[in-house]
């Protein structure tokens, strides 16, 4: 292999690595982040607004966005949700599927790979 080739290899491999790990770490400290904070997701991969819908049976939460459009997104065993307590002055905690009701504030990320699939859930606490 010519050395040029190679060094083109060896910065690849880093870029991608670099990639990979922001990603990662970012998936990491998505907890901590504050609804509509989250740098490349909020509003670009997800949805802000209140819960206007949770069908149990179906596992379903909608989202009517700012504009009044409403977005229903399936919410899996692998959707992470969590309680935004950063009005609060409190750190974010792990939340579940039951704070997940009418009427409070919520950032839903959509998955690219499974259209209408959850990610992840922030739901501001009350």
């Amino acid at each position: 292999m010519n050395l040029n080739r190679r060094k083109i290899l060896i910065v690849f491999g880093m870029a991608l690595g670099a990639a990979t790990s922001a990603g990662v770490a970012q998936q990491t400290t998505e907890r901590f982040i504050p609804i509509g904070e989250s740098p490349g997701k909020s509003n670009r991969t997800s949805y802000i607004g209140r819960i206007v819908a949770v069908d149990a049976g179906g596992r379903t939460v909608t989202v009517q966005d700012d504009g009044g459009t409403g977005h229903t997104l399936q919410v899996t065993n692998s959707t992470r949700i969590w309680l935004d307590r950063s009005a609060l002055g409190l750190s974010n905690e792990v939340g579940s599927y039951a704070d997940c009701q009418v009427g409070r504030r919520a950032e839903v990320s959509y998955t690219l790979v499974a259209e209408g699939v959850a990610d992840w859930i922030k739901v501001a606490a009350n």
